[in-house]
């Protein structure tokens, strides 16, 4: 469940391999057990008739708990944001890569119809930004378990020095630390040996494209989290539960190819096991940033139906964020926040978005550096890593209106 890399043994690109890199607790126990199969009859039911049913978006509020030793750089609210635009980009099919993805499964894609947000409301009915601060003294708390406590996740509780979650039926807990050989984990539906686990935890040099996370160039894209949420919302990796090159394994989903094993790194072309054309751009694989594209008509379903049947109170018909009606009343309540040490600019709105826009950087002397289109992100990150130092200047187009603002690389 958990994509999990031990970054110093990748194999070589489009090498299936039957080392287990994923420690995610599988369904094991017996009662467990039952209750996946029970789950996956009931999904599968849902499924039979999914073709008729009309689906509205689904707005998902989520918290970030952040635990994490000094010397690392905090993470900003805008980090957050460029992490979540990451993941509900993924989740609309309009992911960074999905124009890479081979021809074969473009058919098979379709947008899964739910949008995640950060919290505004905390369990106490008190305004929140969604993100919660915890200083500890503990190397890989992420991946610490307590010998004293029931074997409980460290990270995950006050007492045991992390951060005790939010109630679950109401929001999606997210908690970002430092993690030992891991990129994250998630619980699957029902898997969770205790119910304040429930929830997601990503490798805080994992998490978005920012800070911390922009030195790590195979992982350094933000689609760790959406891997986690595809495991947290009832999808298991596309070869299987197991560990080894098996094509009797399965990842109970109809129309993923089956598949003998994950890849790594970046494939190119076809690549084939079980005598079909692999997915291995699937975002239920273990390829890296530069690859992972999509998920299937089939496993949207089962997310979907994962909301209803285990997650019922999770979902809200409001927006996450509000429509700003005037142009430059959203640009001059814009935030800019810089990461010197990547080349990085992450511009966001607080609050709310403002339709299609496009954005370019360019030097004084009028080279163009950086140029992208800004849909209805609440952010956008701008990569200036083969910039040298010195003065740029920002270009926010929407229509005929257009509004500027220097930027210093340093």
């Amino acid at each position: 469940m958990a994509r999990i890399i031990i970054v110093f043994l990748l194999l070589s690109t489009g090498t299936l391999a039957a080392q287990s890199w994923c420690g995610a607790k599988a369904y094991d126990d017996p009662q467990q057990k039952r209750f996946y199969q029970e789950f996956l009859s009931q999904a599968k039911q849902l499924e039979s008739y999914q073709h008729v049913r009309n689906r509205e978006v689904e707005y998902i509020p989520v918290v970030i708990h952040v635990v994490a030793r000094e010397g690392f750089n905090p993470v900003s609210q805008a980090q957050a944001l460029q992490q979540l635009d990451v993941l509900n980009n993924d989740f609309a099919a309009q992911g960074d890569n999905i124009g890479k993805l081979l021809d074969e499964f473009t058919p098979l894609v379709v947008p899964a119809d739910i949008h995640f947000c950060l919290a505004t409301v905390d369990p106490s009915g008190q305004p929140t930004t969604g993100i919660t601060f915890t200083a500890t003294t503990k190397e890989f708390i992420g991946t610490e378990y307590s010998g004293q406590f029931e074997g409980r996740r460290v990270i995950q509780y006050d007492e045991l020095g992390g951060k005790t979650g939010w109630d679950n039926s109401r929001y999606i807990n997210i908690w970002v630390g430092e993690c030992q050989n891991i990129l994250g984990s998630a619980t699957m539906p029902g898997a969770a040996n205790f119910e304040e686990e429930v929830g997601i935890i990503i490798d805080i040099q994992h998490f978005g494209a920012f800070g911390d996370a922009g030195f790590y160039n195979e992982y350094d894209r933000g689609h760790t989290l959406t891997h986690e949420m595809g495991h947290f919302l009832g999808l298991k990796h596309i070869w299987g539960e197991g560990n080894s090159i098996d094509c009797s394994d399965s990842d109970d989903i109809d129309d993923t190819p089956n598949q003998g094993g994950p890849y790594y790194g970046c494939p190119e072309g076809e690549q084939i096991s079980c005598e079909l054309n692999d997915m291995y751009q699937n975002f239920m694989d273990l390829t890296n940033d530069r690859c992972l594209a999509a998920f299937t008509r089939d496993q949207v379903a089962r997310m979907n139906n994962t909301l209803e049947l285990v997650y019922p109170d999770l979902p809200s018909s409001t927006s996450c964020n509000a429509p700003i009606a005037f142009f430059d009343e959203w640009f001059d309540e814009l935030v800019w926040s810089t990461d010197a040490m990547n080349h990085k600019i992450i511009v966001y709105h607080p609050v709310g978005t403002l339709g299609k826009k496009s954005i370019r950087v360019f030097s004084t002397e009028g080279k163009l550096f950086f140029e992208k289109e800004w849909n209805d992100d609440q952010s956008v990150l701008i990569n200036l890593n083969n910039a040298a130092n010195g003065i740029y200047i920002v270009n926010v187009t929407m229509g005929e209106e257009c509004r500027s603002k220097k930027v210093v690389m340093y």
